[in-house]
Order: C-alpha cells, then structure tokens, then sequence
C-alpha cells in the first residue's frame, strides 16, 4: 500500500508539472475516439468516413479549446445525416442548436462530458459517467451527461432506422419519423431518469459526514442505476440486457474507489473531532488527515580497495618484466611529512678562500684609493694655476 501511495504521489507531481501537455493528449485520443465512433456507427457519407479525416479533425481540436471539439463531432454527425435526409439534418441540427444553448448556460467548462458519455455507451459502460462526474462535478454535471445520452440514441437511431427513414414519403414524414424514434424511445427515458438520480444521490452521499463516503456514494449510485433500470424494464419492457447491467456498474463502482485513491485518500483511523466557539457560534469540526507517505531515499555507497593495494597490483607486471630483463629495481622511497628526517647526500665541502686571497683583496683597494687621491691632487692643482 506505501508504494501505491508513493507511486500516486509521484503521479501527482507529474501531473502538476505536465498538466499542459497530458490534458492535451487526453484531448486528441478522446477526439480521435469519437470521430472513429461516429463514422464506425453512421458512416454514410464515405468521403469524410476515412480514419485520414477522423485523425486530421483531431489533430486540429488538440490546439483549440475543448467546446470546438464538441461543436466538430456534432458538425460531422450532420454531414453523415445529410447524405441520409436534408430534413433529417436539419432536425438534428435543431437539436443540437438547443442542447449547446443550454450547455453554454448552464456548464459552459464542461464540453468533454458530451463527447465521453456516447463513448461510454459505445463501449458498453455508461453507467460508470453518472457515479464519475457526482463524485468529482457535482450536480451540476446532469446537464452533459442527459444531452450525451440522447446524442448517443440519436446516433443509434440512425444506424438502426435508417433504411425506414429514407424509405418514408417526403422531408416531412422523413423528420416525424427520426423525432419520434429518438424521443418516443423508453429505454432513452428511463436511462435518463436513472443518471439524473444517480447524480444526486452519489453526489449527497459524498458529501456526508461519514467515513468511506466516497465509497458509499459511488456503490450507492450503482445501485440506484440498477434499481431504477430493473424497474422500467418491468414496467414498461425495455428489455435491458442484465449481464451489462451489472457488469456496468460493477465498473462505476470500481472506478469510483480509484478516483477515491487519488482525489480523497484519508486516514479514518485517526480522524479527531474539535469544537470552538465565539461570541455568537459553536462550531463543531471534524478533522481526517490526509494519507501521504514520502519516497524513501536510496544511498548507495561506493566499496573501494585500498589504496597501495590498488598500487602494488598496478606494478606487479612492471616488477616482473623487470626481472625478466635483468634490470634491478630500486626500492621506492615513501615520502612523509617530516621531510627533514630524511638523509640527503652529502653536497662536495666549499673551500674557504686564503689568507692570500685577503691580501690581494686589500692591496686592490689601496691602490685604487691612491689613484683617486692622485687624481684629486691633480686637479687641485690644475685649479690653483688657473686662479694665479
């Protein structure tokens, strides 16, 4: 468990770091995804049903803001349907001209939510959207997530009505069909019913004050979802497959204690309970701490031999290709500090100069004093004849 908390950390920090270029390329994969899903399901229209085109569209919304890629994905839900009914297209347009108007109103930072719940259904778990975006948006985020899930039967309706809206006389029974496909479908209805619920009911339960409320609320709305499912598929017979059904929301579940894991990781067991007051209020606070651990520091220590092994080693083929060749080795003298231990050789002894040599020193000065006196006199004399 302390590596998993480590390894969380470390994802965090990279997260935090990268943040840019991660929410980036989240961005490309999920458009990529779409674009795939939408022309796999409704790939009418073959010149714009290539994975060329699906891969450009979403190397073009990587660098625009997240809206533009819903605004794209509907664009080419319209181009798809106009190769099947203008008035068709048109119908859809409508809808989605509606469902972005109250998008913009309502959760206008939350354009993604409409791309990933139809590729939640595609992929067989939608459950999981609902018990997700309660644990993380709040309630707010049931806007999405309904115009998702009827984006989602949209798309479906056309893939299994298809051939019975073209075959239908005129624009105007061609629209009246595609409308009362999409919004005369039950099951449409009660899925719709079930996020909604699910929504406020994880959301609710997440924000009690209790231990594990994260992980009541996500196993509460899967519950709801599977109650409220099995109800309408006994009341009004919507034939819901109960193998996905579970499967489904046994992923919701799951994916809620990850989302736990990483967003809300405390430690119940050493939760304290503190009161104050003032003038006026007493507060009554609960406090849990937060479960960190810090990544254990690795030291590595650096085993060396010993110095003069590492010498004598180094210059034993030396002594021995030395002996080899008959040459004698001189004993090596180790130096030390006290260099005024060691004995020198004797330097050659300096002859101190002669008796005579001090004489001839002496003599050579006298005689340069007499000459200097000499040359004084001289011009002494030289003077005094000039004056008479």
């Amino acid at each position: 468990m302390n590596d998993l908390i480590v390894w969380r950390d470390k994802l965090q920090e990279l997260y935090a770091i990268k943040s840019i270029y991660i929410d980036k390329a989240v961005q490309f994969v999920l458009a990529l995804v779409t674009f795939l899903m939408i022309n796999q399901n409704i790939g009418l229209m073959k010149a714009v049903a290539t994975p060329v085109v699906a891969v450009a569209l979403a190397v073009i919304c990587t660098f625009l803001p997240p809206v533009v890629t819903a605004y794209v994905a509907a664009g080419l839900v319209i181009v798809h349907l106009f190769k099947l009914s203008i008035g068709v297209a048109a119908a859809a347009a409508l809808i989605f001209v509606v469902m972005f108007i109250f998008y913009c109103r309502f959760t206008p930072k939350k354009a993604l939510l409409l791309l990933v719940t139809p590729v939640a259904f595609m992929l067989h778990v939608p459950y999981v959207v609902p018990v997700a975006c309660a644990l993380v948006l709040g309630p707010i985020s049931a806007v999405p997530v309904v115009f998702g899930t009827i984006i989602y039967y949209m798309i479906e309706c056309v893939r299994t009505s298809a051939t019975a809206i073209t075959s239908a006389d005129g624009i105007t029974r061609q629209i009246s069909l595609f409308v009362k496909t999409v919004f005369q479908d039950k099951t449409l209805w009660i899925t719709v019913i079930a996020f909604i619920i699910s929504i406020f009911v994880v959301y609710t339960v997440r924000r009690l004050s209790v231990d594990h409320a994260w992980k009541i609320a996500a196993a509460s709305g899967a519950v709801v979802n599977i109650v409220v499912i099995v109800i309408g598929d006994i009341v009004f017979d919507i034939h819901t497959s109960y193998n996905m059904l579970i499967i489904g929301n046994i992923a919701a579940v799951v994916i809620g204690f990850i989302m736990e894991f990483f967003l809300f990781s405390v430690d119940y067991s050493r939760t304290e309970r503190l009161q104050f007051e003032d003038d006026e209020y007493y507060y009554y606070v609960k406090a849990i701490p937060k479960i960190s651990m810090t990544a254990p520091e690795k030291t590595v220590k650096h085993i060396n031999e010993r110095k003069e092994t590492g010498e004598i080693a180094g210059t034993e083929p030396e002594r021995r290709q030395r002996s080899k060749s008959g040459q004698t080795e001189k004993p090596a003298v180790r130096k030390t500090k006290t260099a005024s231990k060691v004995k020198r050789p004797k330097s050659p002894a300096v002859q101190r100069p002669t008796r005579v040599g001090g004489n001839t020193d002496e003599i050579l000065l006298a005689k340069s004093l007499k000459e200097e006196l000499d040359i004084q006199s001289i011009v002494e004399n030289e003077l005094n004849s000039d004056n008479k």
